[in-house]
């Protein structure tokens, strides 16, 4: 079974989503005090930490996987976009935590607003780390959700680690792509999966104008803020099935079935994909 560590838990949508593709949690670290309550709340017997500034290797537990999401305010394209400039751009944190415990995966999760602002230093960071790097913007609308709300997923492993031998041969551009479409990767995946997928039949009911609701704002800024789990699971099973030791499969194997090779003017694009590895200078 993978271990996992989660960093900027929140209210535990990638630690739910990957318990259910068959991993175990072994801690989480979260800085705001109610979502850390709900944490407590489903994972009592799971290590908790605040401030990801606080830990590193000297206090957390060696895992197979790190995930997490990290803030997206200095990235999101509804505020200033000031990225590395913005006090709350805190992907170096979360880099240091990866450096220090060198998991075998990564996930990292985001607004497609990182892809125009910030993805270099992410993806530089991880390929000078070490890092093979796969990414795509995948909408919560293709697992059923009745909304888009498109996030940016980055899957990594660790160069060396025996994962990097994809299936089949050359470089595909797209993978589980229809012959003959030229819509980047994420809009292909999201059309395959809207095609095979039921939409949910209810949503949570935590109504704006509710009254008598306790912790009313939090709960509601706890779910925006979020990881869908139907995501994480999905990723998740792909990894566990890549990392099977008798099955060489490579990042493309999470995010598509081959690489998702892409020039890089593409990062841009709100449906981009691609890849990096481990060897290449940013």
């Amino acid at each position: 079974m993978l271990t996992f560590g989660s960093l900027f838990a929140g209210i535990g949508g990638f630690d739910l989503g990957l318990e259910r593709a068959g991993m175990r949690c072994m801690w989480q670290v979260e800085i705001d005090d109610y979502c850390s309550r709900v944490l407590a709340k489903h994972w009592p017997d799971v290590a908790r930490y605040g401030d990801i500034k606080h830990v590193g290797q000297h206090n957390l537990e060696a895992v197979d996987l790190i995930c997490g999401g990290f803030p997206c305010q200095p990235v999101s394209l509804a505020g200033r976009r000031e990225a590395q400039g913005d006090t709350r751009w805190l992907w170096p944190e979360f880099a240091r935590v990866v450096l220090d415990l060198r998991p075998r995966w990564v996930i990292v999760e985001n607004v497609s607003g990182l892809l125009g602002a910030g993805m270099g230093d992410v993806l530089s960071d991880l390929a000078t780390g070490g890092y093979d790097a796969e990414w795509d913007s995948i909408p919560v609308s293709a697992f059923g959700a009745p909304h888009t709300r498109y996030r940016v997923y980055i899957v990594a492993h660790a160069t060396g680690a025996g994962l990097e031998k994809c299936q089949g041969d050359g470089e595909v551009e797209v993978g589980r792509a229809a012959a003959g479409t030229e819509r980047p990767g994420g809009r292909i995946l999201r059309q395959e999966w809207l095609d095979s997928t039921a939409q949910w039949a209810t949503e949570p009911g935590v109504c704006r104008v509710a009254h008598g609701v306790p912790s009313r704002v939090d709960r509601i800024r706890a779910l925006g803020n979020a990881v869908v789990p139907q995501v994480a699971e999905w990723i998740g099973q792909r990894i566990c099935d890549a990392d099977m030791p008798r099955i060489p499969l490579c990042t493309c194997a999470v995010l598509g079935g081959a690489p998702l090779i892409r020039d890089s003017s593409r990062l841009g694009h709100r449906y981009g994909g691609g890849r990096t590895t481990g060897q290449e200078e940013e």
